[in-house]
C-alpha cells in the first residue's frame, strides 16, 4: 500500500487490464526464463525443464497445429522452434488468466503492491541479465580477438552473426564501453530512485542490441526484445513526467517511490535478503567472467601455431602440382589451438582435424573427427619460418615443406589505431 502521505487514488478499468496482462507477461517470461546458468536455479529446473520438454512439443502440436517435431531444446541459441513455442505458450497463459483475472476480481480499485513486486522482480531480473552482459564485454570475454580461421575467411562465407562477432571482436575500447554501459543499466535497477534513469540507460542498450540480433541474425531475439519490453513497463510509470521534461517543456514533479509498509524488522530483513542476492549474483558473474578470461589470454599456444602454406608437396616423392581441382592437396594448414587443426584442400574445401603435438619426440597425431582409428603420423621440423612434415598419410608417404604467414600482415591486425588521418583508410 502507499504511504500515508500518498492519495489513494483508484484506477481506471483500462489501466487495472493492462496491469493484469502486464503482471502475468512478465512473470510468466521471467518464470520460463529464469536465467538458469545461476547454481540454484539450475538445480531447481531441471525437473520443471524436463516436463517443459514433453509438454510444449505436445502443446506445438496439438494447440498452435506445428507439425514438425520438436527435438532441439534451448542451447547456445535462445531462438529455437522450442523457445518460440514456450513463448507462445506463455502469452496463452498471459491472455487466459487476464480474462479469469478480470472476471474474478472487478470489485477491486488499484494493485499498487502488486505493481511494486512486480517491479522489483524486473529490477531484479534486468540487474542480473546487464551485468551478465557487461562482465563479459568489460574484459572481452564474449567478443574474442578474431582467430586465425577468421582472419582467413573471405567476407562472403562468414555467417552474419560470424561477422558481428568479428566486428565486435577487433576492438577492445567498444568492448569495455557497451560492457560499462551495460554494468551501469544493471546497478541502477538496484534501487526505486534510480529505476528511472537505469530503465532509460538499459532501454537505449538493450534496444542496440535487439537491433544488432535482427540485423545479423543472433539468435538471442527473444530475450533482447523482452528485456527492451521490461524497460518499457519500467518507465511507464513516469511517462508523463519524462513527456514534460524531455518534450513540452514543462515542470515535471518528483516521481512516486511509495512502497508498502514494512516493519522495521522486515525491512532489516528485505535489506539483509537484498545484500546476499546482490553480492552472490555480481560475485558468481564475476568468478565465471575470470575463469572464461583465464581460459582465453592464459591458455599457451600449440608449439606450431600459426597459418601454413606448402611450398613443397610430395606423395610417395613424387611432386604433387597445385591444380586447382586436387581434393587431397594442401592448400592451407591452420593451427589455431591445442589438438586441433583446419586444412584447407586446392578445391577450397576444407576439413577439421585432430592435432596431436608430442615437443619429446617431435611428432605429430593428424585424424577425422569422424574416424579415429586411421591417423596420419608425422614426423615434424620447426624451422621459422618454415615447418616440415614427413610421414604416412594412409598408404602414401608424403613429405610437406609449408611456410608460416605471420598475422601481423593482415590489414585488420596490422593497421591498428592512429588518432590522425590525413585521408580515410577504408579499405
Amino acid at each position: 500500500m502507499p504511504t500515508p502521505t500518498e492519495p489513494l487514488t483508484p484506477w481506471s478499468e483500462p489501466k487495472r487490464i493492462a496491469f493484469r496482462f502486464g503482471f502475468l507477461y512478465f512473470a510468466t517470461y521471467i518464470f520460463f526464463t529464469p536465467n538458469n546458468e545461476l547454481p540454484i536455479v539450475n538445480i531447481l529446473y531441471d525437473g520443471i525443464n524436463n516436463l517443459l520438454h514433453r509438454f510444449i512439443p505436445w502443446f506445438a502440436q496439438h494447440i498452435f497445429r506445428y507439425s514438425k517435431p520438436i527435438t532441439i531444446f534451448t542451447n547456445g541459441s535462445g531462438d529455437t522452434t522450442y523457445d518460440y513455442m514456450l513463448w507462445f505458450f506463455g502469452i496463452t497463459l498471459t491472455f487466459a488468466g487476464t480474462i479469469i483475472w478480470t472476471g474474478l476480481d472487478r470489485k477491486r480499485k488499484d494493485y499498487n503492491a502488486l505493481y511494486y513486486w512486480i517491479r522489483v522482480l524486473i529490477r531484479y531480473y534486468l540487474f542480473y541479465t546487464m551485468i551478465s552482459y557487461g562482465f563479459f564485454k568489460v574484459p572481452k570475454v564474449q567478443f574474442p580477438y578474431p582467430g586465425l580461421n577468421r582472419l582467413v575467411e573471405p567476407y562472403g562465407d562468414s555467417s552474419p552473426m560470424g561477422l558481428a562477432w568479428t566486428y565486435m571482436g577487433y576492438s577492445t575500447s567498444y568492448n569495455f564501453f557497451t560492457g560499462c554501459a551495460e554494468l551501469l543499466a544493471g546497478f541502477l535497477m538496484l534501487s526505486r530512485k534510480t529505476t528511472t534513469i537505469g530503465a532509460l540507460v538499459c532501454l537505449g542498450v538493450m534496444t542496440n542490441v535487439f537491433a544488432i540480433n535482427m540485423g545479423y541474425d543472433v539468435p538471442v531475439k527473444l530475450l533482447s526484445f523482452n528485456t527492451v519490453l521490461m524497460c518499457l513497463f519500467l518507465l511507464g510509470k513516469d511517462i508523463q513526467r519524462l513527456t514534460n521534461f524531455f518534450i513540452l517543456n514543462k515542470v515535471a514533479p518528483p516521481s512516486d517511490l511509495s512502497f508498502p509498509h514494512f516493519t522495521k524488522k522486515l525491512r532489516y530483513s528485505l535489506l539483509g535478503i537484498k545484500l546476499l542476492i546482490v553480492v552472490s549474483l555480481v560475485w558468481l558473474t564475476v568468478s565465471d567472467s575470470w575463469s572464461y578470461y583465464k581460459l582465453v589470454n592464459y591458455s599457451p599456444k600449440p608449439p606450431l601455431y600459426g597459418i601454413y602454406y606448402p611450398e613443397t608437396f610430395l606423395r610417395n616423392n613424387v611432386p604433387v602440382p597445385p591444380l586447382q581441382t586436387d581434393t587431397t592437396r594442401w592448400k592451407r594448414l591452420i593451427i589455431p589451438s591445442k589438438g586441433y587443426a583446419d586444412i584447407r584442400f586446392m578445391n577450397d574445401s576444407s576439413r577439421s582435424f585432430h592435432f596431436k603435438i608430442d615437443t619429446l619426440t617431435r611428432t605429430a597425431l593428424l585424424y577425422s573427427y569422424a574416424d579415429t582409428l586411421n591417423k596420419s603420423r608425422f614426423n615434424y621440423a620447426l624451422d621459422s619460418p618454415y615447418l616440415t612434415l614427413a610421414g604416412k598419410m594412409g598408404s602414401d608417404s608424403v613429405f610437406i615443406k609449408l611456410k608460416r604467414f605471420d598475422e601481423k600482415g593482415f590489414r585488420l591486425v596490422g593497421r591498428g589505431f592512429r588518432w590522425v588521418n590525413e585521408h580515410p583508410y577504408n579499405r
